[in-house]
């Protein structure tokens, strides 16, 4: 069976998507629908970001659950600004984000959806190592 056009974006990252029946192992991932959606959304170029995001800083490298590839997409559509004109400081500051503790605490929050949860916990970090502090006048 020939690879499908994602699965062929994904060998150059070094992540292999297994189905969902089979437990995942290092640099594996059942997240396809999750990559697909946001493939059809922005695009091949932003999907390699964020899984570069992951795959490519710090602790976060097997940190390939859909929720915070989702999450982590969610983000950065929406501070396009960090991807486009800091990319080497986004790479910096998720090696200082563990993504795990992040998605442990916002699975801990559930009811709540874990990825909307993971988007503002993740934002909240890298709001913090990358946006200058606001001083207020007083």
């Amino acid at each position: 069976m020939s690879k499908g056009r994602l699965d062929l974006l994904l060998d150059g990252l070094g992540i292999k998507l297994v189905p969902v029946h089979r437990r995942r192992a290092p640099a594996e991932s059942h997240a396809r629908g999750t990559m697909q959606e946001i493939r059809g959304r922005y695009g091949d170029g932003h999907l390699v970001f964020v899984l570069r995001c992951i795959r490519q800083t710090g602790s976060n490298r097997d940190e390939l659950w859909s929720d915070t590839i989702g999450a982590v997409s969610d983000v950065l559509a929406q501070r396009q600004d960090w991807a486009l004109q800091r990319p080497g400081d986004l790479l910096s500051a998720f090696d200082e984000i563990v993504l795990a503790t992040l998605r442990t605490d916002a699975v801990a929050r559930r009811p709540w959806p874990v990825r909307a949860t993971l988007r503002t916990l993740i934002y909240r970090e890298l709001e913090k190592r990358l946006d200058a502090p606001v001083s207020l006048a007083v």
